[in-house]
């Protein structure tokens, strides 16, 4: 995938490819870039999707991430549950419910089997680091939107190789959207699985303050949770501010940009990098990928 004209001018300079795995008898594609060959291998961050999917806004993540001096690598979650080419929100309002069912299926298979989602995310984080632009010796970070934000918690749980993640409007805790039944996604049983904290990395929680999905209860557990395991965790209230407030409008409904919010939680994703890894002098980009204007 190619730079997003609308947000930043063509760098050549860029390295981009796509990289796909086999995993369980389902097939993923992910998208990868890096800076340039010249400035050597960089830290890993991974960037996993809300619950549509991974799209071009997921890949224009992993660019950001690139030309501020990373490797962003944008990882596919679904596989075949959701094909590449059925992940954008539907303009025919007649495919609404049909698309929001798939995409909720396909989610709550990963979120109500915590070995499978655990596995899978590993098994990507293993991919990316195999990769010669990616500097090895470094413990690589994730990023996630909703969907993807409970993911990249989830791989604390599970101990996964993961200097810090961030989760940008995402759930708390693992398989307890509660608008998945509205679809008419069936939800199968809970499979939770022993939890193995991985006490070496740093969570920041970017939440609205509106957002519906996170409740005084889910936050009180959760703070709960951490805490007990010795867990390293901040996390960042935004005023008025509603779920998916990190997602520009192009990505149809689920799109809620709050500029405000997502500039700041954006900024405070990059002090958290700035910290993981001191030896990466960050260039200064603006927009970031949903087009809001970082200082």
């Amino acid at each position: 995938m190619k730079t997003n004209p609308e947000l930043w001018p063509e760098d050549t300079s860029l390295r981009r490819k796509s990289i796909g795995i086999e995993f369980r008898g389902n097939e993923f594609l992910g998208h990868m870039v890096a800076p340039s060959e010249a400035s050597g291998p960089r830290p890993l961050v991974v960037v996993i999707h809300n619950y549509q999917g991974l799209k071009g806004f997921d890949v224009d993540v992993a660019e950001y991430l690139a030309r501020v001096g990373y490797v962003g690598l944008a990882i596919d979650m679904y596989g075949n549950d959701v094909p590449a080419d059925e992940r954008d929100f539907p303009a025919d309002t007649a495919q609404i419910m049909p698309f929001q069912k798939q995409c909720f299926e396909a989610m709550v298979k990963l979120d109500h089997d915590h070995e499978l989602l655990r596995s899978l995310f590993d098994c990507w984080i293993r991919t990316g680091l195999a990769e010669d632009w990616v500097a090895g010796d470094s413990a690589p970070s994730a990023i996630g939107y909703c969907f993807g934000g409970m993911v990249v918690i989830e791989g604390v749980r599970g101990g996964l190789n993961l200097a810090g993640v961030v989760s940008f409007h995402g759930l708390l805790q693992t398989g307890e959207d509660p608008s998945a039944s509205n679809f008419g996604a069936e939800r199968p049983a809970l499979k939770p699985c022993e939890n193995r904290y991985n006490t070496d990395s740093v969570i920041l929680i970017e939440n609205g303050a509106e957002d519906h999905l996170v409740t005084a209860q889910n936050r009180e557990r959760f703070f709960a949770e951490m805490d007990a395991a010795d867990v390293d965790w901040s996390f960042h209230d935004h005023a008025k501010t509603p779920h998916g407030f990190a997602l520009p409008a192009r990505l149809g409904p689920p799109g809620r940009l709050h500029e405000a919010a997502d500039r700041r939680s954006t900024q405070n994703m990059l002090s958290l990098f700035r910290e993981l890894y001191p030896d990466v002098e960050q260039k200064a980009v603006s927009p970031n990928a949903a087009g809001t204007r970082i200082p």
